[in-house]
This record gives C-alpha cells, structure tokens and sequence, in this order.
C-alpha cells in the first residue's frame, strides 16, 4: 500500500475513532439534568459515565479479540448498527434504572476506536508507527471533548435527551461513510474466538511491559475521570454556578492537548515511549496540584483541564507505541483489548472514587490531592517497573522487552487490504 492511500485510510480510522468514542462521554455534562431529572443524589448520578465505562471496558475484553479473527471492516459496521439502535433508547429512558442499564449496553458495544487502533497499527511500518496511532488517538481526544460541549450546550437547549437522538442519527450516517470508503482488513490469525480471548491472560502474564502499561494506563485514566465526573459538581456551586453548557465549552480548551498527540507520537518513535510516558504522569500530577490549589476560580480550572489533557493523551499514546512493539502484528487486537480493558477499568474506578469524594469533601481541594496521590503512585510504579523490566531483558540476554511464546497455531496471514 503506498503511503498516500495510507494515510488516507489512517484519517478516516481517525474520524470514525472521534465520532464513535463521543457516546460513551456525552453523558458526564449532563448529570447535574440528569439527576434533576430522576432526583437522584451527585453520587448516585455518577453511576451512569462509571457503568458506561465499565460496559466499554468489558466490550473491550469480549469483542476487541475479534479484529484478530475476523475482518475488521465488517467488525465497525455491525457495530455501529447496535449503538445507534442503543442512542435512541437511551434517549428515551422512561428511569433512573433503566437509563443505568442501557448506559452499560452502550458503553459495551460502543469499542469500534479500539477496533480503528489495532487496524491502524496493522498497517503502519514500525518506523511511523507512533506518528499514525497519535493521529488515530488524537481522533479519539477530540471526540472525547469536543462531545462534552456539544453536549453540555445541547443539554442546556434543548435537555438531556436530545443529544442521544442526534447521535443516533450521526451512527447511521458513518455507517454510509465506512460502507463506502472504508477497506477490508482481512484475518490477521487462525485462531478461533475462544483461543483468542484463552490466550489473553498468557500474554498478559509472560509480557512484563504490558502488565506496566495496564498499570499506568489505568491510573492516567482514572485521574481523568475523577476530574470529568465531577465538573460538572464544580461548576454547578460556587462560585460558579454555572449549567453544563460551561462544562461542555470547557471540553474545547483540551482540545489543545489532542494537538499534542502526533507529536508525542514521533517524539516516542525517537526518545522512546517509557521517556513521553514519564513526562506524562508528571504533567498530570502537576494538573493535580493546580486544581487543588487555584480549582476555585475559572483561570486555575482551566490551567488545570489543558494540563490533564495534555499528560493523559500523551501517556496513552505513548503506551499504545510501547505495546504495540512487543508482539507481530498478529497480537495487536488482543495487546489493544488486554491494556484498553485495563485503562477503562481505572477510568470506572474514577468516576466512582470521584463521586464518593465530591460527596464527603465537596470542592476542588479534596479532587486534587486525590488526583495528586494517584499520579505520584503512577510514577512511583512507572520507575519500579521500567527497573523490573530492565533486569528481566538483561537476565534473559535481550535487547527488546520479554514476550510471551507464540503458539503455534497463531502464525501471521496477510491481511486482505494490507497492500
């Protein structure tokens, strides 16, 4: 494949990674309405954006797998059939309960960016590797702010509902969009579903390097969403008093922080993905320490959203560059769903340990020495673990990080598109 049908393919991975990954964040600007709506308390509200995640963490571990089986163009298309199917009834949530439950579903079939890495990797050489995933996840970034503000302004319009039917809408229209333009992928293994998903925990277990990724994967995530969940909180009291349009206009400020992923991308191809990941946690700690120490006027807030944005985009891409070098490219669904899984794990175990917070020390104070000690933890394990990972390679006589054995049933096949 020559590199301009590359990286026309790569911008369209990018664009369905941005649309798609929307509707699992639309719900987080909206849940002072939201729970308004059901009169139900700040904690109980917050179970909404943590089942969402919990429901995509688990879609990560049951359907990601299938891109190594199966053809990945196909994947995207049944999949977003469902979630438009799922928007629409989430909008028309009759309960509190109900909404819960749908949220979940959502979230669970809602994985077609993590199917969009994997084939993305697949097609990149190892030299631009890091350059082509921080296209795709600077994609997924800007979906993921760019749909608070849609809908926080949309909530405040025209209530909390009206955004799910946009949506759903939007899901039918890309479904065109990959019909058309989108390429096959073809099989990347012979082996069958439930080989894959029993190779998961082998991978996981003789690869030290992913196990750190997970790791610090899940603590960046889980800072971010003790600070999203709660936004909206924040904004809500004083002394701001603001709707969820403000939470939502503040989603655009992180967009400049997704403009940072392309370069992190080419920076790790060059220093290597352990330095970026580094200087990632240390930025989002000192995110951290802003929001707890000027998070209660809007300058501090703001200083605080563009450096969490910053540090949690650049730890995930260069994460994603450090995995996707362990294994042939015939692991790269299975590497996807194993640290994915993880990440979207931390990022449920924030919304929850947000909420419980905001509810026994209400303000920006408690959220930020809670975010800082997670990403104090982060670092310390990030250096414990690279020291680890170090002694294991040079034990073993290697130059590259340890992986586990290739079965041998698992052999490479060319992929359909691939050229």
């Amino acid at each position: 494949m020559d590199d301009r049908r590359r990286d026309r393919i790569t911008f369209l991975l990018a664009v369905i990674s941005c649309l798609t990954v929307m509707n699992i964040y639309y719900n987080q600007p909206l849940l002072a309405l939201i729970g308004r709506n059901f009169g139900v308390s700040v904690a109980t509200a917050s179970t909404v954006p943590s089942m969402t995640q919990l429901g995509f963490g688990l879609g990560i571990l049951l359907f990601v797998p299938l891109g190594d089986t199966i053809d990945r163009r196909w994947l995207i298309l049944g999949k977003l059939l469902i979630v438009s199917a799922l928007l629409l009834l989430v909008g028309l949530a009759p309960s509190f309960s109900v909404l819960v439950v749908l949220s979940f579903f959502l979230g669970l079939f809602t994985v077609i960016p993590q199917v969009s890495i994997p084939f993305a990797a697949q097609l990149a050489p190892p030299d631009r590797r890091g350059r082509t995933i921080g296209i795709v996840m600077s994609g997924i970034f800007a979906g993921i702010l760019i749909s608070r503000a849609i809908s926080g302004a949309t909530g405040n319009w025209l209530g909390w509902r009206a955004i799910f039917f946009i949506a759903s809408g939007v899901m039918i229209l890309l479904v065109i969009v990959v019909a058309r333009y989108l390429p096959h992928s073809g099989r990347s293994t012979n082996l069958n579903y439930v080989q894959v998903l029993r190779s998961l925990p082998g991978i996981l277990h003789r690869a030290p390097l992913i196990q750190a990724a997970c790791v610090t994967g899940a603590l960046l995530f889980c800072v971010f969403s003790v600070f999203w969940s709660t936004l909206a909180f924040m904004l809500a009291g004083a002394p701001f008093h603001d709707g969820p349009w403000v939470a939502g206009v503040l989603g655009l400020v992180g967009i400049t922080g997704s403009a940072a992923a392309p370069i992190v991308g080419r920076l790790a191809d060059r220093k290597g993905p352990a330095f970026t990941l580094g200087v990632s946690i240390v930025i989002a700690g000192i995110s951290a320490l802003v929001l707890a120490w000027a998070g209660g006027s809007m300058v501090g807030l703001i200083a605080s959203l563009i450096l969490l944005d910053l540090g949690v985009q650049a730890g995930l891409v260069s994460n994603q560059t450090r995995i996707y070098s362990v294994l042939p490219p015939t692991f790269n669904s299975r590497v996807n769903t194993i640290f994915m899984s993880c990440y979207f794990l931390g990022g449920a175990v924030g919304s929850v340990l947000g909420g419980a917070v905001w509810d026994r020390f209400p303000g920006h104070v408690a959220l930020g020495i809670l975010s800082a000690g997670l990403m104090a933890a982060a670092f310390l394990l990030h250096i414990g673990l690279q020291r680890r990972i170090g002694r294991i390679e040079l034990a073993a006589g290697l130059a590259r990080p340890v992986t586990p054995a290739i079965p041998a049933a698992d052999v490479e096949i060319q992929p359909e598109a691939a050229g």
